[in-house]
C-alpha cells in the first residue's frame, strides 16, 4: 500500500515558520530582560560588612544608587541575545552596538529610558541602567571592533 499524503502536509507553511520564529524571538527578548535584570541583582547584592546593631539599616540599592556596579563587558551580556556578542551582530533587524560612539549609545539608552523613543523593549532594558552604567557600556562597545557589513559581488558577506 503506498503512502498517499500530500508533500504540502509534509512542510509547514510561510504563517507557521513566521509564528514560530516569532515567538521564539519573544522568548529570546524575555530572557535577554531576565538576564539583564539578574545581573543588576547580582551587582546590587555585594557582600557589605556587618553594621552595629544600633545603626539605622541602609536603603536598599536602586539603578541610580548602586554602589557595586558590575563591569560594562558583563553588563553588555545582556545585550547579546538581540545586538550579538560584545555587540558585533550585523543583520537588518538589529543594529550593531560595536564601534557606535559612546554618545550615541548614552543618548539611545536615554531616550529609550525616559520613552523619548518607542521600543517594545528597550525601555524596560533600559531602565535598569543608571547614567554612570550607561557610560561605562558605550564605552565598552565603542572600544569593540564593528562587524564587516560589506557585501561582495553575490551579495553575500
Amino acid at each position: 500500500m503506498k503512502h498517499t499524503a500530500s508533500s504540502s502536509a509534509a512542510r509547514p507553511d510561510a504563517t507557521v515558520l513566521r509564528k514560530v520564529l516569532g515567538w521564539s524571538l519573544l522568548v529570546a527578548l524575555g530572557a535577554s530582560g531576565a538576564a539583564s535584570l539578574a545581573v543588576k541583582a547580582v551587582a546590587q547584592t555585594a557582600p557589605k560588612a556587618a553594621a552595629p546593631a544600633t545603626a539605622a539599616a541602609p536603603a536598599a540599592p536602586t539603578p541610580t544608587t548602586n554602589p557595586h556596579p558590575a563591569p560594562a563587558s558583563v553588563m553588555a551580556h545582556s545585550c547579546a541575545a538581540c545586538h550579538g556578542t560584545n555587540g558585533q551582530l550585523g543583520d537588518e533587524f538589529f543594529m550593531p552596538l560595536a564601534g557606535m560612539p559612546v554618545q550615541q549609545f548614552v543618548r539611545t539608552m536615554t531616550d529609550f529610558r525616559e520613552g523619548q523613543r518607542p521600543a517594545t523593549l528597550m525601555g524596560h532594558v533600559a531602565r535598569g541602567f543608571t547614567d554612570a552604567d550607561l557610560r561605562a557600556m558605550g564605552e565598552f562597545f565603542a572600544a569593540q571592533t564593528p562587524p564587516d557589513l560589506t557585501l561582495d559581488a553575490k551579495g553575500t558577506r
